[in-house]
């Protein structure tokens, strides 16, 4: 590999050690902050595990009855939330409920550390020109320097299990499309997002892909009927159109940082939203028509972080991975401007620690995304049909 330009090195140094500096003030600031944990969404994961243990399986989704544990187990405050998540996932937080609230809490941050050290593992192999650039702790700062994946940390969400589902899929798909698609399944505790990445891939006929989605998905639901029986997923399937129902509440809507958050900021109603959405798909369609696998999932994730209906700031950890292979593939290709570009749309999000109540403005630095890594795929095809 030729030397590095010196401007491009010191770039590649200073942006992780810049998202690291913004990050731990602001973390541990969060962390002392009195009764965060109690109010961090890691609460709407440990109740339903509780509720399993004891016996409660039918009540994971009767709000009365989570109220009623969230009062006694983690605090009596009102703000008691319900579980919207397929019931298989919460078969995981069985195990810490044995914990009090406070310390499970701690512990599920330090599994999301380990997950997210197993996800940088598994995608070390494909970031090798990148890692090449600069010391060890360059690319490992990068990742954890991703806001979203700091936010979903400290809120004690399951978004970084979905990133690690997503490196999987990554890293199997092009040798067996079929069990990407059967790993794909297990990620459906966040089907809002996989379901555009589904979309996407039955447009462009990778019919195996869809099968094995299907295959993975009929595993955990039939998993999630085992754990609560038939009625309470029937109870699951009205919780789930009562959310709906509540789509014009502002202050839900004000923390997607999706097109569907921006349109209701910018009272624009469903029609264009509908429209630029649409738009969206017809960008990515052609383009993807002519991509080999792994570079579809990548174009997809993007798109999906788009255009999903429901996406909140933490779901956007799964956009670590396309953006540190667009990264690495502009150092690749010497197209030191393009990884430049790339690098501030990842550091971009970082100003939303100081401005939270505006996270519906991270889309746009998720389509600024997106069009270099439309305009980038589309140009290599055009290199790979006409070559100089």
């Amino acid at each position: 590999m030729k030397p590095v330009p010196y401007y491009v090195l010191a770039l590649a140094m200073a942006v992780p050690a810049a998202l690291i500096g913004i990050e731990i003030p602001s973390c541990l600031l969060a962390l002392r902050t009195p009764g965060f944990a109690l109010h961090s969404d890691f609460r709407v994961f440990y109740t339903p595990g509780y509720m399993l243990r004891i016996g409660q399986r039918k009540d994971i989704y009767d709000f009365p009855a989570i109220r009623r544990i969230q009062d006694e187990k983690v605090a009596a405050d009102d703000a008691a939330v319900p579980f919207v998540h397929p019931a298989y996932e919460a078969v995981f937080f069985t195990t810490l409920s044995f914990l009090p609230y406070g310390a499970a809490y701690v512990v599920f941050m330090g599994v999301n550390f380990a997950v997210l050290g197993l996800a940088y593992f598994l995608l070390r192999p494909c970031l090798a020109d990148l890692s090449a650039i600069g010391p060890p702790w360059m690319v490992p700062a990068l990742l954890g320097g991703f806001m979203p994946i700091a936010f979903a940390i400290l809120e004690g969400q399951d978004s970084l299990l979905l990133l690690l589902i997503l490196v999987l899929v990554y890293r199997n798909i092009e040798s067996n499309e079929l069990r990407a698609g059967m790993l794909l399944g297990l990620g459906m505790f966040r089907f809002q997002v996989l379901l555009p990445v589904v979309a996407l891939f039955l447009l462009w006929r990778s019919l195996k892909f869809v099968a094995g989605w299907i295959a993975g998905s009929v595993v955990v639901s039939s998993v999630s009927v085992l754990v609560t029986g038939v009625a309470a997923q029937v109870q699951y399937a009205r919780l789930l159109h009562a959310m709906g129902s509540v789509s014009s509440l502002w202050p839900l809507l004000r923390r997607m940082p999706n097109l569907r958050g921006l349109s209701t900021a910018c009272s624009l109603g469903i029609v264009p939203l509908a429209l630029v959405s649409l738009s969206i798909f017809l960008v990515a369609v052609p383009i993807g028509i002519r991509l080999n696998a792994q570079q579809r999932l990548l174009l997809a994730i993007s798109v999906s972080v788009i255009v999903s209906y429901y996406l909140f700031f933490h779901d956007l950890a799964v956009l670590a991975l396309p953006v540190l292979v667009a990264i690495n593939d502009a150092v690749a290709r010497k197209d030191w401007l393009r990884a430049a570009l790339v690098s501030a749309a990842l550091s971009g999000f970082s100003v939303f620690w100081f401005t939270r109540g505006k996270l519906y403005l991270g889309v746009l630095l998720t389509l600024l995304f997106f069009a270099m890594q439309a305009t980038s795929l589309s140009r290599q095809q055009k290199d790979m049909q006409f070559p100089a």
